[in-house]
């Protein structure tokens, strides 16, 4: 039976038990630390956990808002505050969480950033061979950029032109994905990607990462994600040029290295392949990831002219 008195606990002290109980990546508990400390306790601290109702979290979600602070912030916010009211109920700290059905400012969801295939072109002639590979390779796979820096040797199938995705590069050195996740996966690779990166690791060890630094006297470590942007992405990027479709000479977008995986979707959507096998691809836990480029899809809007294209009289303006 629950001790009425229990949800006497501060806001404060509860979470300072939730925190310490959570199993999380180092990164995510940096980001929800910085969260909390910004938008979560200023606000709740001091209050009794019993205390709170639904409507003192709806007001809160629109002090955020009134604040400026962006929707996926508050959305991060409250998330955490949830998961935190989760743990009080499961522990009989409070009878019932006051998080439910709280209205949230809509996140607004922004096209992907994708290259064109001359844009992409005139960037891999800026690189260095190293980087060439593996920029090929990240626009035919679509892996994350981690994904290919923290790519093996052995997860190579030369054979049946495939690789797997197991290890990440992160922060903290390679990790692997845990086997339940969509993340793990295999990727095919088109036989001009395997033939580029068959002549990248063909002096390479069993257990080798594929690609690792250049540099003299700093060779073969582990790329570190800030470091290669300032001093192969960017460069390339900001000496990369391609023709419109005017004839005129311009400057290649300047997009992250995160777009190569948006440009492998783009392209294959544009090309008819379905947002499900494009998802298994990219390795999108969520279909709704995947659902940015449908947009692209040839048949997108074929429905819609079609039903126009049938109706039997249709509105002029005279000439």
């Amino acid at each position: 039976m629950r001790d009425p008195r229990a949800g006497e606990i501060t806001f404060r002290e509860w979470h300072d038990r939730w925190w310490d109980a959570r199993i999380v990546e180092p990164r995510t508990l940096r980001g929800d630390a910085s969260t909390i400390k910004n938008h979560v306790m200023p606000h709740w601290a001091d209050w009794e956990m019993r205390a709170v109702t639904r409507m003192d979290v709806q007001s809160w979600i629109r002090s955020l808002v009134e604040k400026g602070v962006g929707a996926a912030a508050i959305k991060r916010a409250y998330n955490l505050t949830s998961s935190i009211m989760r743990a009080a109920v499961d522990d009989d700290v409070i009878a019932l969480s006051p998080c439910r059905r709280i209205d949230l400012p809509q996140i607004a969801v922004k096209p992907p950033q994708w290259f064109t295939t001359d844009q992409a072109q005139s960037i891999l002639d800026e690189l260095a061979a190293p980087w060439k590979t593996m920029c090929l390779l990240g626009v035919y796979t679509g892996l994350r950029w981690g994904e290919l820096s923290g790519l093996h040797r052995h997860r190579i199938d030369q054979r049946r032109s495939r690789l797997f995705v197991v290890e990440v590069n992160t922060k903290r050195g390679i990790k692997e994905y845990p086997k339940s996740s969509r993340s793990r996966r295999e990727v095919p690779l088109p036989a001009h990607v395997l033939e580029a990166l068959e002549r990248h690791i063909y002096r390479l060890d069993r257990d080798s990462v594929v690609f690792t630094t250049v540099t003299k006297g700093r060779s073969g470590r582990l790329l570190d994600d800030g470091n290669w942007r300032r001093q192969t992405w960017w460069p390339a990027i900001e000496g990369a040029r391609y023709f419109d479709d005017d004839g005129e000479q311009q400057l290649v977008p300047r997009y992250p290295p995160h777009s190569m995986r948006h440009t492998c979707a783009s392209w294959l959507v544009q090309k008819g392949v379905s947002l499900y096998e494009v998802q298994h691809l990219l390795g999108h836990e969520s279909f709704q990831t995947t659902q940015r480029y449908a947009h692209l899809q040839p048949d997108a809007h074929k429905a819609v002219l079609g039903a126009w294209e049938r109706m039997e009289t249709s509105l002029k303006i005279a000439a």
